[in-house]
């Protein structure tokens, strides 16, 4: 117990060198914390979107996008169908929504899509993603039902030159009137819808979406009956095959019957690359830690050689020796690991996100940036995270320490008074 409390009392011997020592080693912590927190993110996810795909069918006009100004796609369901649908059983709840094109340049197009204001905000190309995050503004209310009122994606909000302030303001032209190769006009009136909020998915196309109440779709575009997609939420994941038979045997005629899985399969590309570039940074933040520990105790025991060859003079052995400089390395990491934890906690939230941007970034194929404004990171320290830091700061002091140790307990008195 003796040299595990000289270990102790050295670390404030030089009271600079420990502050110092402790923010060289906190740094890396709170970079391990933040690929920690990121990797943690992506899981959630990915984890969340899974779940609901395994419970969701969608439907659609067969042979049909169900895009009601689409070139040979504009085929959609019959109204019909949604009261059918409804009273299968097992089925939870449906969500019919419509959807038409709208040209820009660049890049070619986005999607105006219908729902209903409680709906899930469902992206076209993956639309079992839903509920992307509101950057600013707000979003729907049961209120807004049959109000010209519309949620932009970013991408989308970027090219019509809304920016963050002006929502609550701003407001977008609909004109059904324009064409494209792949649109056919409608001759219908143009209407301006007020942008109440901004949204960010995380997908280059999904940020290139209006999402507007199905009722004021149907009047801008004369769309009175039918439905583009219908998306089935069974109420498990046990009874999704009974509930596709059922719906094949009662609409299979008229509908294309989906269990739609791009999405996942989209987001668990991403959060593979994410997991293991986070698993790269947390590797490096662990070797700066090491290399820090290292050098403090190399530089330790090149200043301490006349003591440690005292102490040895006088009875203490190679385990005492080596008890007061893995106390020394482990209290320096602890307080390394304690002060990135404050820092984490204090601008974790903030930092994070740019991190992963710059830091993450640059090695992510260009489709995955839209990630970064639309992961939702935390800055919670949970019990998982205190065991975290308590085995990264136990690794790093055994690690960082050897080679000063190794070098303590193999100094003989006599040599260690030569070394002096």
């Amino acid at each position: 117990m003796g040299m595990i409390a000289l270990g102790l009392h050295n670390l404030l011997r030089n009271k600079l060198r420990l502050v110092l020592v402790a923010i060289l080693i906190g740094i890396p912590f709170f970079l391990l914390l933040a690929m920690y927190s990121i990797g943690d993110a992506v899981q959630r996810q990915t984890a969340v979107l899974t779940e609901n795909v395994n419970m969701v069918l969608q439907l659609r006009a067969r042979g049909s996008m169900g895009h009601v100004n689409m070139v040979g796609q504009d085929r959609i369901l019959p109204q019909g169908v949604l009261q059918k649908v409804r009273g299968i059983e097992h089925v939870e709840h449906v969500e019919p929504y419509l959807l038409a094109m709208a040209p820009i340049t660049p890049p070619n197009f986005v999607m105006h899509v219908g729902l209903a204001p409680t709906a899930v905000k469902r992206l076209e190309s993956h639309g079992e993603a839903g509920n992307p995050r509101i950057i600013a503004g707000r979003d729907f209310t049961v209120e807004d039902a049959g109000q010209d009122v519309a949620i932009i994606g970013q991408g989308y909000a970027q090219w019509a030159a809304i920016k963050p302030e002006d929502v609550g303001k701003a407001t977008l032209t609909v004109d059904p009137t324009r064409t494209h190769p792949v649109i056919f006009a409608m001759e219908r009136p143009t209407r301006e819808l007020r942008i109440v909020g901004i949204y960010a998915s995380g997908y280059v196309f999904g940020d290139l979406q209006l999402f507007l109440p199905i009722d004021t779709f149907r009047s801008i575009y004369g769309t009175d009956q039918g439905i583009s997609w219908l998306f089935v939420k069974v109420d498990s994941v046990e009874n999704v095959p009974l509930v596709a038979q059922r719906l094949r045997e009662t609409v299979g005629d008229v509908a294309d019957i989906l269990a739609p899985e791009s999405a996942a399969l989209f987001t668990a590309t991403t959060s593979r690359a994410v997991t293991q570039l986070t698993g790269a940074g947390g590797l490096l933040a662990i070797a700066l830690m090491v290399i820090v520990v290292f050098f403090v105790l190399l530089m330790t025991v090149r200043e301490r050689a006349r003591e440690i060859g005292t102490l040895k003079a006088i009875g203490a052995s190679n385990g005492g020796v080596t008890a007061q400089f893995l106390t020394e390395a482990l209290a320096l990491s602890l307080l390394g690991g304690a002060l990135g934890l404050l820092l984490f906690r204090a601008v974790g939230a903030i930092v994070t996100g740019r991190l992963f941007a710059l830091g993450i970034g640059p090695f992510l194929p260009s489709h995955y940036k839209p990630l970064f404004e639309s992961l939702t990171v935390s800055n919670q320290i949970s019990a998982s995270v205190v065991l975290l830091v308590l085995a990264v700061a136990v690794l790093a002091a055994v690690i960082g320490s050897a080679y000063g140790v190794w070098r303590a307990i193999g100094l003989s008195p006599i040599e260690a008074m030569k070394h002096e």
